[in-house]
């Protein structure tokens, strides 16, 4: 009897890899289904290989035994090369290039040499000349073995040689993977050949596909265990194997813009089943429509569908889909939580062929359109000057930095006790070279996105202080002038020595500099933050609050801050006239002043605004009914003719100054 040891061994482990694949709900994506099966034909292998040892010995047989030896025999053989050719399909599945194979010629023509060895086991059974199972000397091999042998190694040469083609689509870790199976077969052949009674090929092939499993399929990386889908791991590394092997396709990316706000309310548990309450009902859907699409989540809210079916409706499917959904109830609806989805689809690589551009589409497509936009289509989005734009922010706040392009423009504030502009605000702004003057609704949170905005605050605080530094301020009739700082710089380190720095180099009084943080900014400090707000305080420098009204404050949050300052956003200024406005404004003046800050009024543009406001006794007006922000020199010109003789010129209905 030959030594089973290494196959009993093996069973173990082909288990643990089933346990994994189905635990982790493999079962759905086409790459981990071709490796279920690898599984499930290894570990049947290896219990006939197993049970085939305890049937044909000891001899002689008995009829039975030789019956059932024979059939063993003709399974094994059957599956064990069948596994080649399925493991194929593997290779081509993971690298992204299995639309190579979909026509059935190709597919026959990958099936035929298994074919053949397949009309030799069935002839087997009256000639014997492949192997033969008899009474007196149990199991022997047939002269027509070899054949087997040679369409295996066959498998295994195409294998490895695509494996090779295909390098370029896979890590080195992922590829090396792959190849280590073709490795150990062909060194448990070898050993199997030169030691007949030790069985090592099923436990070779075990150890293989547990080399797989932990460094190809990668459960952990390929899958979102929390909402159960592929990740956004996944999601890249399959979008760019597909572009690069020029597979056709296309993908709808399902954005839930109140996604952050959803795991805010309800926690990360509750935030995941929500996403998967949606994530089940799209798979539903997909499912009785009979559409095969690959499904990728990515956190906070972003949902990715490819489907290799270019005739495939889905224009259609996402209305049908759209409107099926908000006419059920899901529960979280009962939590006040909405599903209102937007959504926008990209036809590669018509549409787009670059990777880093359709991922950059896939961020940014809900900015690029109306506000109660739902539908987006690349083909009608991608040439546009906002979506150009967009798409290359990164490389024109490179070369705004590079080429010191960014501009500081001033806009005037209004003091309403002394009738003359005392403050202003520094604002950035960018003119590029390429592309024009771009908004700061669009370069300043790409900034903060990308890190950019440590460089791009800093060279405007240079601006600023250098401004300081070249004029005299009280001949223009200031006496500060205002500079945002983002929730990034606050986290920074090295802040107050930043500004240190600069103040030095420009010899500057810190009282003529007053930093403006935002609500955001208030909601995030930390001990960091802190420390920098107090370091700054302690050098001199005043603080204000930006944008009061757009977020969550406190007045235990805001007595405890250096702010002497808040500024009260336009939204709640222009709901001023509604009766709940009103009080709202009113009651905010008035606790404001309670704990003694100064109040600034921001985005007044009409004389209407501006009259409203006599009576609620703010301290500062800002806007554009005064001013719009200026270039240096032309804010400098303004201050000149406004700000002389201590009053600025007497306004008429309907008109501003500047």
């Amino acid at each position: 009897m030959k030594n089973i040891c290494f196959d009993i061994c093996a069973i173990p482990v082909y288990i643990l890899v089933l346990y994994v694949y189905f635990s982790r709900r493999l079962t759905q994506y086409r790459a981990f289904r071709l490796f279920y099966t690898m599984g499930v034909v290894s570990l049947t292998c290896t219990i006939l290989d197993i049970v085939m040892e305890f049937v044909v010995n000891p001899t002689p047989l008995s009829s039975a035994s030789v019956v059932a030896g024979t059939l063993i025999s003709f399974f094994y053989k059957l599956l064990r090369n069948s596994s080649l050719v399925i493991y194929f399909l593997l290779i081509f599945a993971i690298t992204g290039t299995d639309f190579r194979i979909r026509s059935k010629g190709i597919r026959f023509l990958l099936w035929a040499p298994n074919f053949i060895l397949v009309i030799l086991l069935i002839q087997n059974f009256f000639t014997g000349n492949v192997f033969s199972v008899t009474a007196e000397a149990g199991y022997a091999r047939g002269s027509y073995l070899i054949i087997f042998y040679v369409i295996a190694l066959l498998y295994i040469l195409l294998g490895v040689g695509y494996c090779i083609y295909c390098k370029r689509y896979l890590d080195s870790v992922t590829w090396g993977s792959l190849l280590s199976v073709y490795v150990l077969t062909v060194v448990a052949v070898a050993v199997e050949m030169l030691i007949p009674s030790l069985l090592v090929e099923m436990f070779s092939t075990a150890v293989g596909i547990l080399i797989v499993l932990m460094l190809v399929v990668r459960p952990e990386e390929r899958l979102d265990a929390a909402v159960g889908t592929q990740s956004w791991a996944s999601f890249q590394k399959d979008l760019h194997n597909q572009l690069l092997a020029g597979k056709s396709g296309i993908l709808a990316v399902v954005h839930l813009p109140n996604a952050a706000e959803v795991r805010n309310y309800l926690g990360d548990d509750h935030h995941a089943a929500f996403i998967r309450e949606i994530l089940t009902s799209i798979n539903e859907f997909l499912k009785e429509r009979e559409v095969e699409a690959q499904v990728y989540f990515e956190h906070p809210g972003n949902i990715y569908l490819t489907t290799e079916d270019r005739t495939c409706d889905v224009e259609g499917i996402i209305w049908e889909y759209l409107s099926e959904t908000r006419t059920k109830i899901l529960p979280f609806t009962h939590n006040g939580i909405t599903f209102d989805p937007k959504i926008c689809v990209i036809l590669y690589p018509d549409d787009l062929e670059d990777e880093r551009e359709i991922i950059n589409l896939c961020h940014r497509f809900p900015i690029l359109g109306a506000s109660a936009q739902t539908l987006f289509r690349a083909s009608e989005l991608v040439g546009r000057m906002d979506y150009e734009i967009e798409n290359h922010i990164e490389e024109i706040l490179e070369r705004a930095l590079a080429e010191k392009s960014l501009e500081v423009y001033y806009q005037p504030i209004y003091n309403v006790k002394e009738g003359c502009f005392r403050t202003a605000e520094a604002l950035a702004r960018l003119h590029d070279s390429r592309y024009g003057m771009i908004s700061p609704g669009i370069f300043i949170p790409a900034s903060e996105r990308t890190g950019l905005i440590h460089p791009i605050g800093t060279a405007v605080i240079d601006t600023v202080f250098r401004f300081i530094a070249e004029h005299d301020l009280e001949d223009l009739g200031l006496t500060q002038i205002e500079i945002n700082l983002s929730v990034s710089q606050c986290l920074s380190h090295d802040l107050p020595l930043t500004v240190e720095d600069l103040q030095r180099k420009y010899g500057i009084s810190p009282e003529r500099v007053n930093f403006e943080i935002t609500e955001s900014t208030v909601d995030s400090v930390d001990n960091v933050m802190d420390s920098n707000l107090k370091q700054l305080s302690e050098m001199g420098y005043s603080f204000s609050l930006d944008d009061y009204g757009t977020g969550y404050s406190n007045l235990q949050r805001l007595r405890r801050l250096p702010l002497s300052i808040i500024k009260i956003d336009k939204s709640m200024i222009d709901d001023m006239f509604t009766t709940d406005g009103s009080v709202v404004i009113r009651s905010t003046i008035r606790m404001m002043q309670g704990i003694n800050k100064k109040l600034v009024m921001e985005g007044v543009e009409t004389l209407e605004t501006l009259n409203a406001l006599d009576d609620l006794s703010c301290d500062y007006i800002q806007g554009f009914y005064f001013s719009r922000p200026l270039p240096a020199d032309e804010f400098v010109e303004f201050l000149r003719t406004h700000n002389k003789g201590g009053s600025p010129a007497p306004a008429k209905a309907g008109s501003r100054i500047g």
